[in-house]
């Protein structure tokens, strides 16, 4: 039964009680008054700790209770899953704009060239759009600074993950979306978007799954992440002007200070100071 039912059962019996009468005549003593005061501050007291602990795992708020039910899903594919993941968000959030840059870096130096600026601008506004959503969700994290299910509700929802940071907002949330959005938006063809897309949702079930976030932090992530790339995508122009030196040129001739002169049969180097 629920504890504040209880209470309110007992402070009913003390007035229809027969010891009602003692009761209230005790008050016209000082002394008694003083006494009946501390009993009713200490049933008080105990009544609202026992509210506290009533909230049990069949109880919990909305959010939590999600996280809870995806937490309890008993299958080790799922979990193993989860973790894969889950940890594939860095080797893919630093990996993916390393090779578009890389690729068409390299590229200059052969027939292939034609493709190289655009890739190598791809990685550069990737890269930059998961470097600032990072920057804003460790912000964020510090700023709310809120606990992560399992340590909030540690007899309810199950710890699968090794993460202590602050949950709010979810950092992998936000990396995966930053990520799926700003592939989408340089690369708008839906054999690019539907699996990024699908990573990125697939990335907050896992989070919730392992016991790491609320819905809650994941939407906020979600928010960060999207955000990022839009702005980000929104000043590209700006953003590869302060890159250029690190950029190869249109006809795939320069790259920054590098000069790449194609003749029969070798390549002339030229550096530029």
């Amino acid at each position: 039964m629920n504890p504040g039912v209880i209470c309110l059962m007992v402070f009913g019996g003390i007035a229809v009680s027969p010891f009602r009468r003692f009761a209230l005549s005790s008050f016209r003593r000082p002394i008694c008054y003083v006494c009946r005061m501390r009993i009713v501050i200490l049933l008080l007291l105990i009544c609202a700790n026992g509210s506290a602990f009533a909230q049990t795992c069949e109880t919990l708020g909305w959010d939590a209770a999600l996280t809870r039910d995806l937490n309890a899903i008993k299958s080790s594919a799922v979990t193993r899953s989860s973790q894969i993941v889950s940890d594939a968000l860095y080797p893919l959030g630093i990996g993916v704009p390393a090779a578009l840059y890389l690729a068409g870096v390299l590229n200059v130096f052969d027939d292939r060239c034609s493709a190289s600026p655009n890739a190598a601008r791809a990685g550069v506004q990737i890269g930059t759009t998961m470097a600032a959503a990072t920057a804003i969700t460790l912000g964020l994290k510090q700023a709310f600074d809120r606990k992560r299910p399992y340590q909030a509700y540690p007899d309810c929802i199950t710890n699968r993950a090794s993460d202590s940071d602050p949950s709010l907002p979810s950092g992998h949330s936000a990396g995966s979306a930053a990520l799926a959005t700003s592939l989408s938006l340089v690369y708008p063809q839906w054999y690019v978007i539907v699996p990024s897309v699908g990573y990125a949702l697939w990335t907050g079930f896992a989070r919730m799954n392992l016991g790491m976030h609320y819905i809650t932090d994941v939407m906020a992530g979600y928010a960060v992440g999207v955000g990022t790339a839009l702005l980000v995508h929104a000043v590209r122009e700006h953003l590869f002007s302060v890159a250029d030196p690190l950029l190869p040129d249109a006809d795939c001739t320069r790259l920054g200070s590098l000069s790449v002169v194609p003749t029969t049969n070798i390549i002339s180097l030229s550096f530029g100071f």
